[in-house]
């Protein structure tokens, strides 16, 4: 057959390069178009890898060999991750820096690609392939453990569960989609109420703020920030604070010394107030000396909470998770909170779109416009936190206005309808869409081409 020929029966292929023809034809509506070929550069990609790979033939033996790559590929990049982690010690909450030359989520993307792929194959797997499969699960298990990916681990629950609602609605009887639709809610509900209850237990408090003691035992005033309501463990975190005294007990039992006019100081005594807290112990002189040997050791190494030097890999995570959400409810401050920084970004892509809903504000001017909104909301946050959308829908809502957002959309949608009796299509499909909601996932070179590649391939009708 033609490369045509097999070009035109990749309907989805078609429609990655009408999203590359898209950019071009919104350089009507920019100004900045140093930034527009910027853009359009890094989204090459949606042109050049959908007229390669949607123009050839590849059947199950070739994509089964693609497949192969891409763990040959997963391992390399995990070699490296375990050498940095028993090479060096990190703090509890910088293991996702072990990862190097690749972002840690489109890692933990090819990775939860490659399990579904794995589980799509084999029946067709000889004993080896199988028992390397199975070694190459289980590394994906510890990687996304070892390095706190919730957002993997979610994602990853997210496109099972997704899977497992495919196939019952395409195979199963109605009692038992009926019955598999229940448990998927029940589990959901059950997760929610762990959370819920997990969250009043660490971080609420009954505490009476009306009648604290206004002095410590050796007579210096307490400061009582009542009205913030940040807790750790069921103590409120900025009450019982005599920061003079933490600081001369400190010094007293610790070589790292703490000089509160630097920053490094500033850092130690906020770490030891939060771990104070966690202990129940008062944050003055006296609670100071109630640490123990190990309780030093782990301010020293910036451990913030007893809780961290007691949990470890994804527990550790959806506790600090949990903290984020807590400190961004009573203080609206989501600076150096990950996730709630998203939700600020998303407040900012809103309101560039309010002013520009029809047409966006054009392909080279998105970064310029993200800038001055910030200016305008977040006046007050450091100019390495004033990013872009992280959410690839509200991206080209913003760019190309609601024709953006609607072609988008129409792309998925297409993509899911074309292809829903391909287990692995549809399963790409489901984690590309979920890595939108989060990433601005078409904004880097490599986000494009894990898009577009796998887009192309796994919509070519051959590779069924």
């Amino acid at each position: 057959r033609g490369a045509l020929e097999i070009l035109k029966q990749n309907k989805v292929a078609l429609l990655l390069i009408g999203l590359f023809a898209l950019h071009i034809l919104w350089l009507f509506n920019t100004s900045d178009f140093q930034y527009a070929f910027k853009d359009l550069r890094i989204k090459l990609p949606l042109l050049i890898l959908p007229l390669v790979i949607g123009s050839i033939y590849v059947g199950r033996a070739q994509l089964k060999l693609i497949f192969l790559a891409l763990s040959i590929g997963i391992w390399v990049a995990c070699v490296g991750v375990y050498f940095n982690y028993f090479s060096a010690g990190v703090e509890p909450e910088n293991f996702r820096d072990l990862v190097q030359g690749i972002s840690h989520i489109r890692l933990s993307l090819m990775m939860i690609l490659l399990i579904v792929a794995i589980g799509y194959f084999w029946k067709e797997l000889n004993p080896v392939l199988k028992v390397y499969g199975a070694v190459s699960i289980l590394n994906a298990l510890v990687f996304l453990n070892l390095i706190q990916s919730v957002t993997g681990v979610i994602t990853f629950f997210t496109v099972l569960v997704f899977l497992l609602l495919w196939w019952s609605f395409r195979h199963f009887s109605a009692q038992k989609k009926t019955a598999i639709s229940i448990g998927v809610i029940l589990a959901l509900g059950a997760v929610a109420y762990f959370s819920a209850d997990y969250y009043t237990r660490y971080f609420t408090s009954n505490r009476n703020l009306s009648n604290l003691d206004a002095h410590t035992e050796r007579g210096n005033p307490y400061n009582h920030l009542r009205d913030v309501g940040i807790v750790e463990n069921g103590s409120y975190t900025f009450i019982y604070v005599c920061t003079p005294e933490m600081v001369e007990a400190w010094n007293e039992r610790s070589d790292l010394q703490i000089d509160p006019n630097t920053p490094e100081g500033q850092n130690t005594i906020a770490v030891l107030t939060r771990y104070l807290t966690s202990k129940g112990l008062r944050k003055d002189y006296a609670g100071v000396m109630e640490l123990t040997a190990e309780d030093l050791e782990n301010i020293e190494k910036g451990i913030p909470s007893v809780i961290y030097a007691q949990k470890s890999g994804l527990a550790l995570r959806y506790h600090a998770l949990m903290f984020s959400y807590h400190a961004y409810e009573k203080t609206g401050n989501a600076v150096g909170l990950s996730l709630f920084q998203r939700f600020e970004y998303w407040k900012v892509a809103v309101a560039i779109i309010a002013e520009n809903p029809v047409l966006g504000v054009g392909t080279g001017d998105v970064k310029k416009e993200f800038k001055a909104m910030h200016a305008t909301l977040h006046p007050e946050w450091p100019d390495r936190f004033r990013l872009r959308a992280h959410n690839q829908f509200l991206a080209f809502f913003v760019a190309f206005g609601v024709f953006g957002l609607v072609y988008f959309l129409a792309l998925f949608a297409l993509a899911f309808r074309w292809n829903m009796d391909n287990g692995l299509a549809v399963s790409f499909f489901a984690l590309a869409a979920l890595s939108c909601i989060t990433e601005d996932t078409l904004e880097t070179q490599a986000g494009v081409t894990f898009f577009a590649f796998f887009f192309a391939l796994l919509s070519n009708r051959h590779s069924k």
